[in-house]
């Protein structure tokens, strides 16, 4: 049985986004409605107000008092102008930055918190992208909405108190339009969220061809490769996908929309307008009358129509803002603001006790019973095929996931305990799916803002250790040299060893206890590849750093002490390089197979 689907709340989610604009620019949300309201109130005004002194009643104004009534009104018309003005076209782009800024800040912000698990599903991706195409969107359509509804509220109340005085039946011809607008409203509104809901995924498919599309580093397979053919059918599907969307709530959409349409308009304004000539014709109301009731139901037709419209949003955004406020609530399995006990300084050992894990609904172990110790001045090394469980090993030291079975432990303390933020400080880590970001060189060795010559000293050596600053000091401007194209035509592209060897920068640069490196020498020759195990064994031997090496070439694990080889999730062998080849098992066989890859004609390589 399908599960019914919640309907969230329209008034409490307005009112949580108006308090989260109002800590972002309280001037902006009061502003809002004051000058909505003193719109209305114009409107209103000149509809009712205005021809009211001047044609209803029996009362005989003099030529002065009419033209004294009409200054005060162009006076007050100019002030508006000026007023509005300013307000929409200096206040109101000001303030939408601030608030866009703001809160995609907030967005920001709480993506870093999500667990890292989230990164690996759709579903996160989908509601993130949800959150973060609507925030500011959705930030101007509740501040208008919200302020719409109210304006038009108490403009249209005063209308119809004033069309009632002169014919009770004024008040059947609005009541009804407006109960059924405000019905049909709502079921339009949700429709158009339905469908905005089942296009995420569309869309998402869209913007990522586009992205390819553009993208620098994909152009070049883009035109040797038949690639292209591949993305414009992903673009093809995922625009058929959205016409079906589409189509399906095509009928419902259109009808709510006419629905709403005939009701205002035909029986709320035609209707009374007719129904106000039978009145005059009949003697019923006075010429003057009928002049301020004909204006009255033009002005409260369209005032009614704003209001049915604002509840219509407001209903509308709630769904959005369930996705926000969805987004904002969520809790992280591992909550890096739950604190904990200060991490060592020295760590001694990292050790895994009967580890087990696997990934969030799936049935296979990842790992499976782990059990080994890391020590402080040794040399690990990771190896194994793809698959085999080093990088979940991995993520398990970084606390990117915590284990389904057993423990792991620093210095004998389980890693839970310890402060995760002050935890994670205490290893220097580079992935082997490094990014570079449209920032210096330095800026992306130290990964923050270079804040003193000192901070710039340390990135300099760091890509000393690395082997990667003899590139850099080419560059015009060295360290502080751009890099990527991405905002300046001046930007520098690394090749793909120059911005390994950046990478493997990073960890240096954070002298960290704890050194990881995730296939550091992919992209290396073998001559930067030896360069960069001096470094390691230099660093392991004068800091005593514990590090570990994740890597398919058996020739950077030979460098190691000590090392452990997973197959299918599993630790099946550990000990030296000689030790491992001596016991001829799933080591040797690799090392022997990649050996052949050094093979030349004539014999093997010396």
């Amino acid at each position: 049985m399908k599960k019914k689907e919640k309907k969230p709340s329209a008034v409490k989610n307005n009112l949580y986004f108006l308090r989260l604009l109002w800590g972002i620019s309280p001037a902006r949300v009061a502003l809002n409605f004051l000058f909505l309201i003193f719109e209305f109130a114009m409107w209103t005004f000149y509809s009712v107000i205005f021809m009211q002194y001047l044609f209803g009643g029996g009362d005989t104004r003099t030529f002065a008092e009419a033209a004294w009534f009409i200054v005060f009104a162009v006076v007050l018309d100019v002030t508006r102008s000026g007023l509005q003005a300013g307000y929409h076209n200096i206040f109101v782009p000001k303030t939408n930055i601030r608030i866009h800024y703001r809160l995609n800040k907030m967005l920001f912000e709480k993506a870093q918190t999500v667990d890292v698990s989230c990164y690996e599903t759709p579903e996160f991706y989908n509601t993130y992208t949800k959150a973060a195409t609507e925030a500011s969107e959705r930030a101007n359509s509740v501040l208008d909405s919200c302020a719409l509804t109210v304006s038009a509220l108490l403009s249209s109340t005063y209308i119809i108190i004033t069309m009632c005085r002169i014919t009770w039946w004024s008040l059947v011809f609005v009541a009804l339009p407006l109960v059924g607008n405000l019905y049909f409203g709502k079921k339009y509104g949700k429709e158009l969220y339905d469908i905005r809901q089942e296009c995420v995924p569309t869309t998402r498919r869209h913007e990522y061809v586009n992205r390819v599309m553009y993208f620098r580093q994909y152009a070049g397979e883009v035109r040797l490769t038949g690639v292209f053919g591949i993305l414009r059918n992903i673009y093809q599907i995922a625009t058929n996908e959205g016409l079906a969307i589409w189509r399906k709530h095509a009928a419902k959409w259109s009808f709510y929309g006419a629905a709403k349409g005939l009701l205002v308009f035909l029986l709320g304004f035609q209707g009374m307008w007719l129904f106000a000539a039978v009145l005059a014709l009949g003697g019923h109301i006075t010429a003057g009358e009928l002049v301020v009731l004909l204006n009255a139901i033009v002005s409260v037709s369209w005032m009614l129509n704003d209001f049915e419209q604002g509840i219509t949003n407001i209903f509308t955004n709630a769904y959005f803002i369930d996705n926000l406020r969805g987004f904002f609530d969520y809790k992280p399995t591992i909550d890096e603001s739950a604190g904990g006990i200060a991490p060592p300084q020295t760590v001694e050992t990292i050790e895994f006790k009967n580890v087990s894990f696997r990934y969030p609904e799936q049935e296979r172990y990842a790992l499976k019973d782990i059990t080994l110790t890391l020590r402080r001045g040794v040399r690990h090394a990771l190896v194994g095929i793809n698959g085999s469980g080093k990088s979940t090993f991995i993520k398990l030291i970084l606390r990117f996931y915590d284990p389904t079975e057993g423990q792991i432990l620093l210095n004998g303390v389980d890693i839970k305990e310890y402060d995760i933020k002050q935890y994670r400080a205490l290893i220097g880590a580079a992935f082997q799916d490094f990014a570079i970001f449209a920032a210096t060189v330095a800026e992306n060795v130290l990964m923050r803002e270079v804040e003193s010559d000192a901070d710039r000293a340390i990135a300099v050596a760091a890509l000393r250790d690395s082997d990667g600053y003899d590139k850099i000091a080419s560059l015009p401007q060295r360290e502080d040299t751009l890099l990527t194209r991405e905002f300046d035509n001046d930007g520098v592209e690394l090749s793909g060893g120059e911005r390994q060897k950046l990478a493997i920068a990073r960890a240096f640069a954070k002298d960290a206890p704890i050194v990881i490196l995730d296939e550091p020498s992919s992209a290396l020759d073998p001559i930067a590849e030896y360069k960069m195990f001096e470094t390691i064994i230099s660093l392991c031997d004068t800091k005593e750093k514990l590090s570990i090496i994740v890597s398919h070439r058996l020739s950077s694990a030979a460098v190691c002490e000590q090392i452990f080889v997973f197959e299918n999730g599993a630790l099946v062998e550990e000990g030296s390089h000689p030790t491992l080849l001596a016991a001829d098992g799933v080591y040797a066989d690799m090392f022997r197979k990649q050996a052949r890859n050094y093979q030349v004609e004539g014999g093997e390589q010396e």
